[in-house]
């Protein structure tokens, strides 16, 4: 059995212009000026330089990709969350976040694991929030209301701050603890500086 070998032959549209190359070239044309105004109208829709699209940031603060209900991007919660905190057998470790300076127009969602470290079932009652300084907190979200020895729930609310709302925010955040002990209140704190 032999193989037949065949001549290649030209795509040559009217007038012999090589059709497969006047398409390339059309198509690198393209790229090219998709790529040029797209960086000339600054539309890099939030990448910051040298940042890739999986690490998206906005002002510096890595994206979670979700937008709040305010129509805001979401960013992870900037600073750190230190202290520990144990009331009615329940123990938070990084009761007291400090976010430090925080961009206007987006949202973080300060959040606190709440964890039995107590020996009875407890009942974790709605949330409280203290402005001690700025203003409007968000809903709060909670995992779970009852905890067994051992087990853990996430609390979370939502911050976002425009223009008039900017300056330092102090919240308390307060969790009523019904347990076999008793009643007890938890304490967290949350504070930012709100600002462009």
């Amino acid at each position: 059995m032999s193989a037949t070998r065949t001549k290649p032959t030209k795509n040559r549209g009217r007038g012999g212009v090589n059709v497969g190359l006047v398409v390339s070239l059309s198509v690198f044309t393209v790229v090219v000026l998709a790529i040029a105004f797209g960086m000339g109208s600054g539309g890099n829709d939030g990448i910051q330089p040298g940042a890739s699209q999986d690490e998206e940031t906005i002002a510096g603060l890595r994206a979670t990709g979700e937008v709040s209900g305010m129509g805001v991007p979401v960013v992870e919660v900037p600073g750190a969350a230190t202290g520990s905190v144990t009331a009615g057998g329940v123990t938070v470790d990084g009761a007291s976040w400090a976010m430090g300076q925080v961009p206007l127009d987006i949202a973080v969602r300060p959040f606190w694991t709440l964890t039995n470290t107590g020996s009875d079932t407890v009942r974790l009652g709605e949330p409280r929030a203290e402005v001690r300084a700025g203003c409007c907190p968000g809903p709060f979200a909670m995992d779970a209301t009852t905890l067994a020895p051992g087990e853990s729930t996430q609390l979370s609310f939502e911050l976002a701050m425009h223009e008039g709302m900017d300056g330092w925010h102090d919240m308390g955040v307060y969790v009523p603890i019904e347990g076999a002990g008793g009643n007890e209140v938890l304490a967290l704190a949350v504070t930012g500086d709100f600002r462009n």
